[in-house]
């Protein structure tokens, strides 16, 4: 019984070695990808330093969104943040939209009020598609 035990065990204590030694190699998998990343990803720069490039005319728009939110709610910068992170989703969502008499309207209407532009310009479509 005692050699039973001790059987069990070492079985034990050998699959968990092959299970340690069986996800090294999933690592050196990994570490290989890694390495074929070009020079200048791989070098010693540190992430912050590689330069990010932005979209001129969405940085010129979070500017304009900014001051808005300012304005609109000076000392309180939860609803600034949380206005600002609406309105670039929303107007990511109208980048999508082909351009269409609809969407124009919108535009004119709410020039800088991204997510009703979302909301009209939706609710347009669902009423168009219902009298079709």
């Amino acid at each position: 019984m005692k050699n039973f035990k001790h059987t069990i065990s070492a079985g034990v204590f050998l699959f968990f070695l092959f299970i340690a030694f069986g996800s090294m190699d999933d690592k050196k998998e990994k570490i290989s990808s890694y390495q074929k990343l070009d020079a200048t990803e791989a070098s010693d720069v540190h992430p912050q330093e590689i330069e990010i490039k932005t979209d001129p005319k969405k940085d010129a728009l979070i500017a304009r969104l900014k001051e808005k939110a300012k304005k609109d709610w000076p000392n309180d910068y939860t609803t600034q943040e949380f206005w600002i992170n609406e309105q670039i989703e929303a107007a990511d969502y109208m980048e999508t939209i082909e351009d269409n008499p609809i969407k124009r309207q919108a535009q004119r209407d709410w020039p800088l009020d991204f997510s009703t532009q979302k909301f009209w310009y939706e609710e347009q479509i669902q009423a168009k598609d219902r009298i079709e």
